[in-house]
């Protein structure tokens, strides 16, 4: 159980026959510091009952432009749109919607950021014809 404890996890600890609900300030060699999530109050503890499991955010998806982006800093190379789509789905960072055609309204995206934006993050590649790189 120690090795999954860390500063900051919660746990419940016996205190006389009650148990008291923490969360582990410090860890010792024997012991741990906790504080009281109800009273405030600090004190050592040499055993733990339990540790209480937080539940993780779930991660939020995002857009497939914003995907697209990662994406290109992540390879170091020009992609095209459909690269691009298919890296995005493959690494978990953007689901796919009930678009037809996912690549063209990327492409477009893509342009109307070059265009309007003053720092966009995407530029046409000089190297490979219909792809993309990140702006670095």
């Amino acid at each position: 159980m120690s090795s999954e404890v860390k500063a900051g996890t919660a746990a419940v600890v016996k205190v006389g026959k009650n148990e008291v609900e923490v969360t582990i300030l410090e860890i010792f060699d024997n012991e741990w510091l906790v504080k009281s999530v109800k009273s405030g109050k600090s004190f050592r503890v040499k055993k733990l009952e339990r540790i209480i499991p937080t539940p993780e955010m779930p991660k939020k998806k995002l857009s497939l432009i914003n995907a697209a982006c990662e994406v290109l800093q992540a390879s170091g190379e020009p992609l095209n749109t459909r690269e691009m789509v298919e890296r995005s789905i493959s690494a978990g960072l953007w689901e796919p919607t009930s678009c037809k055609t996912p690549e063209q309204t990327l492409y477009g995206s893509i342009f109307r950021e070059i265009k309007e934006k003053e720092n966009p993050r995407f530029r046409k590649s000089t190297v490979r014809k219909g792809a993309f790189e990140a702006v670095r």
